[in-house]
């Protein structure tokens, strides 16, 4: 399973033109963790993993953390991200999946042999998705969600941004407390929507002042988990930068996360394969800078 797996990526990196980071010569001493929300585990990007989740997690084996670790050839892998979590499920169990199954606290996964930790989270907690599904109009002419709202100013998303920093620092802080010696790692979220603010009407179904307001939003969104990540003890992975012209107004091919259009399949407003491919050579280059930092 594992060699089709690396067969069926290098055919389709080589197709797309795309460079993956070379694998490993042979199997490192390393435990890796992947930890995280849908954005990490990938659902409808098929085929699922249930090695370490139940199958209504809707984790992809091509998902980002799977593909570095196709790379670093750790000796010990574990992908525990799921679909829908937030911070509360790295603690909690996660109750309330698409098929009634439960995933065990992520933070199960951790313990001292833990080398490298990826964190993946921050988006359902704050409800961005949510957020720009509301903002989804069908008639152009009808009021924007954002009506009355400044982009650049500091309103109630603003403030739920400053209450899941600190969740999120608390979190990177027990990560450091059950994996002492690993290397933590905050990933940004892919650029979802037009880094320019520009709107697509009506191949992604949202106004101009709303893909503004969004589009600062969600940029806003990103610089509190890399001010997360600072505060707490942690390297920050941008992926957004890499992936700018890669968002859901632009057609299939291009487009890195799905909008309306579900071409390479994936959940709608979530990343498909090609931002996976595109994501993991740039994790992967952050993990071996930080492990040979020391």
């Amino acid at each position: 399973m594992r060699r089709s797996l690396i067969l069926v990526v290098a055919l389709a990196t080589a197709a797309l033109g795309l460079t993956l980071p070379a694998a490993e010569a042979s199997p490192r001493a390393l435990t890796y963790v992947a930890l995280g929300d849908s954005y990490t585990s990938g659902p409808l990007v098929l085929p699922h993993d249930t090695a370490n989740v139940p199958q209504d997690c809707g984790q992809s084996s091509r998902n980002y953390p799977h593909l570095v670790a196709l790379a670093l050839r750790p000796t010990v892998f574990r992908d525990v991200s799921c679909g829908s979590a937030t911070i509360d499920d790295f603690t909690e169990p996660q109750t309330g999946l698409p098929l009634g199954n439960t995933n065990a606290p992520q933070f199960d996964a951790l313990d001292p042999s833990v080398d490298v930790v990826t964190v993946g989270i921050g988006g359902n907690d704050v409800g961005f998705v949510g957020l720009a599904m509301d903002c989804i109009r069908v008639d152009p002419t009808d009021t924007p969600c954002s009506a009355g709202k400044d982009p650049n100013a500091h309103d109630d998303f603003s403030d739920k941004l400053d209450q899941v920093h600190v969740e999120l620092v608390t979190a990177l802080g027990r990560i450091h407390t059950l994996a002492p010696h690993a290397k933590v790692l905050v990933v940004s979220y892919p650029t979802a929507l037009p880094d320019d603010g520009v709107a697509c009407w009506p191949y992604v179904p949202i106004e101009q002042a709303d893909m503004t307001y969004l589009v600062a939003k969600f940029k806003e969104m990103n610089a509190m988990l890399a001010a997360a990540a600072a505060d707490g003890d942690a390297t920050y992975v941008d992926i957004y930068t890499p992936s700018i012209g890669h968002d859901a107004c632009k057609p299939p091919v291009l487009a890195w996360v799905n909008g309306m259009v579900l071409v390479p399949p994936s959940f709608p407003a979530h990343p498909n394969d090609l931002s996976f491919l595109n994501s993991a050579p740039v994790v992967t280059n952050a993990i071996r800078a930080a492990l040979a930092a020391g």
